[in-house]
């Protein structure tokens, strides 16, 4: 379905009418910090972390787009402030939804995804939260990892559906911070969908680390159109742990059973660094990237895994390729002692993999990248690197790899970044509209001591696999972990990964990239009655 802005949009350049352009990149929410995406009040602070969002462009109005952003919302935790937890439904999995046409970009509703009753267990939220949007149908989807007292531990997969005309009724989804109520109002109009639940029994029973996808396709446009994809890491039996592969159908979320696509014998952990990532290519194709830590004992050795599959029409589960390998990784990081993988980093991170596919010029052959973050340079101690040793990074870069022959073969390994500090938890995006691939990452090279971060982003343009110059989505370099979260509240820092998406119109000035991130830099929030800078889910639109 096309919003009015989008119809007038389109009339208007096919006639050749005067339209506004923007000859480049333009930030909108602040080319500082961004802006503070979600209505948490300064007076009772708790972090906001690993974040994702998607849109559709022009859903509002014209140049207005509905967005909806996910991130792991510690108002719900039992550990948060009791003022926090009176104004806040008790869920981790936070939602923010932007729909109004003004010239903030902060949101104008947030919640935390409810709780619903599945296979006749309870399961309440435990964050993970990623979105994924389907402009061609309307509507937004949500995953996130869910507890059930029934089952225990990192249980299930939750897997929400919304539509776009809920998300902009106001009676429905009101303004504000949602109850449990107005969060069930808003995202349970089809029932919420349970995915890989498994018994107690130990973190090799459970699931972990969710990825979604929408073949956005038109319907008519052949098997699995519209199918919603989720990969996770879960139990594949006898306490092995795999990377696995589910279908839903869009309007029901109807599921199939999880196809296993990591190899057996694959040293596939629950650690960031095993999550997988599936994306649609053009033609309908599903692929998930993972890493694969190829021994216990040499954790820096890791191989960035590829596997492509056929749609068979959810419910029923596609048709997948053994794994194929992108690259064999023999520098990646990876959390140790005391929070420390990146050095000047207080934060659990491990080496990532994401991807993104491009339809070129011919109509037929598609281009997948990948990219992933490494180290350049450890320091290393207690043995030596490996079995007996433990390594702090010291230099993480971002790379990529493409394929165009759906992953039977690779280019060579080259740098997105990798230039002095780190450049660490890539994402990735194609805006299918101009064929533009936009990948974005923290970095701290704009500090001279390489702690404080600003969120960076290169573009590789059409029809070529070359990466252009880094573009600055925020400008003011901060510290990740300014906020005292290990003060305030009994957890580690983490964040894993942030979210960003490109849509367009094919139009230069029209197309948007949108970036959800975990920033320190905007205000200063209340942790047990002190001030210090609060850790927050922002928010950067650019257009091009």
């Amino acid at each position: 379905m096309k919003s009015l802005g989008t119809t007038i949009l389109t009339a208007c350049v096919t006639l050749g009418l005067s339209v506004s352009l923007h000859a480049a990149a333009t930030v909108h929410c602040g080319a500082t910090l961004g802006t503070r995406f979600n209505l948490e009040p300064a007076a009772s602070a708790v972090p906001q972390e690993m974040e994702s969002l998607d849109f559709i462009p022009n859903r509002v109005a014209l140049n207005e787009d509905l967005v909806v952003a996910g991130a792991f919302d510690s108002r719900g935790t039992t550990f948060a402030q009791p003022s926090t937890r009176t104004n806040w439904d008790g869920s981790v999995s936070g939602y923010y939804v932007r729909r109004a046409a003004t010239t903030s970009c902060a949101p104008q509703f947030e919640g935390g995804l409810p709780a619903f009753t599945a296979n006749g267990n309870s399961f309440s939220s435990n964050g993970g939260v990623v979105i994924a949007a389907d402009p061609a149908r309307d509507a937004f989807f949500a995953v996130d990892l869910r507890y059930s007292p029934g089952l225990g531990g990192f249980s299930a997969i939750g897997l929400f559906r919304a539509s776009s005309a809920t998300l902009l009724n106001a009676t429905l989804c009101p303004n504000g911070t949602h109850t449990t109520a107005q969060a069930t109002s808003c995202w349970m109009a089809t029932h919420p969908a349970i995915i890989g639940p498994t018994p107690s029994g130990g973190i090799n029973n459970a699931d972990d680390y969710p990825s979604l996808a929408v073949d956005e396709r038109p319907t008519t446009a052949g098997k699995g159109a519209g199918n919603v994809y989720v990969a996770y890491v879960g139990s594949i039996g006898n306490g092995i742990v795999g990377v696995e592969l589910v279908a839903c159908t869009n309007a029901t979320l109807s599921c199939s059973k999880p196809v296993t696509v990591s190899a057996v014998g694959e040293s596939v952990f629950f650690s960031g660094a095993s999550n997988g990532n599936v994306q649609v290519r053009p033609d309908g194709k599903i692929t998930v990237t993972y890493m694969d830590q190829t021994s216990n004992t040499d954790a820096a050795v890791e191989l960035v895994q590829f596997v492509s599959c056929t749609p068979a029409g959810a419910p029923t589960a596609p048709v997948c390729t053994a794994p194929t390998t992108v690259a064999t990784e023999k520098q990646s990081f990876g959390t140790f002692v005391n929070n420390q993988a990146l050095s000047s980093q207080n934060m659990l991170a491990y080496t990532n993999s994401r991807h993104a596919h491009r339809l070129e010029a011919d109509g037929k052959t598609i281009t997948t990248f990948v990219v992933w973050d490494r180290c350049a340079e450890y320091f290393t101690f207690v043995g030596g690197l490996g079995t007996n040793g433990i390594s702090l990074c010291l230099n993480a870069d971002v790379v990529m790899s493409t394929s165009t022959n759906d992953g039977a073969s690779w280019s060579a390994v080259t740098g997105v970044n990798t230039g002095g500090g780190h450049q660490f938890f890539p994402s990735i995006s194609t805006d299918a509209s101009t064929g533009t691939v936009n990948i974005a990452y923290y970095n701290t090279g704009h500090d001279p001591l390489h702690k404080r971060i600003v969120v960076s982003l290169n573009q590789i343009a059409p029809g070529t696999t070359t990466v252009g110059a880094p573009i600055l989505l925020t400008t003011t370099p901060i510290p990740w972990d300014a906020d005292p979260n290990q003060s305030a509240l009994p957890l580690d820092d983490f964040d894993f990964h942030f979210g960003i998406k490109a849509r367009g119109m094919g139009t230069a000035g029209f197309s948007r990239v949108y970036a959800s991130f975990t920033s320190t830099g905007d205000r200063f929030g209340i942790y047990k009655g002190l001030p210090m800078p609060e850790q927050n889910n922002n928010l950067q639109e650019v257009t091009y």
